[in-house]
């Protein structure tokens, strides 16, 4: 994973080992965690998405999502905020289990979420 530069509003940054820069910006609430992550993805510019339960890849050139089958609460259980080295950790283990991550277009992304809004009316 990579920096790129973007519209979003980072205000924090965090360094690797390597000394890779990693701008980010993180919202808590309620014993909940999201942080949003500038990444670039095999060659290509996304946001890391952070949540609780899981994390997924929204990708700038055509809004496709790469989704982790590996959610942060299983590696840091009961955590309300995740430090920097543990989100950094956690970005090492999604790109170790690249493999169980699925690739969604954007119109599977775009007809799932109504799906969801179509559940939410019932």
């Amino acid at each position: 994973m990579g920096v790129r530069v973007s519209s979003m509003s980072y205000d924090k940054l965090m360094v690797s080992e390597s000394g890779e820069e990693h701008p980010y910006s993180e919202s808590l609430e309620n014993g909940r965690y999201q942080y949003f992550i500038s990444v670039i993805w095999d060659d290509k510019d996304g946001e890391l998405v952070i949540i609780n339960t899981g994390a997924h890849i929204e990708f700038d050139i055509d809004g496709s999502w790469l989704v982790f089958k590996v959610p942060p609460e299983s590696l840091f259980p009961k955590a309300v905020k995740l430090s920097e080295l543990e989100l950094l950790r956690y970005m090492s283990v999604l790109e170790e289990n690249i493999s169980s991550a699925t690739f969604h277009s954007k119109e599977e992304m775009d007809s799932k979420y109504q799906q969801y809004l179509k559940s939410k009316k019932l």
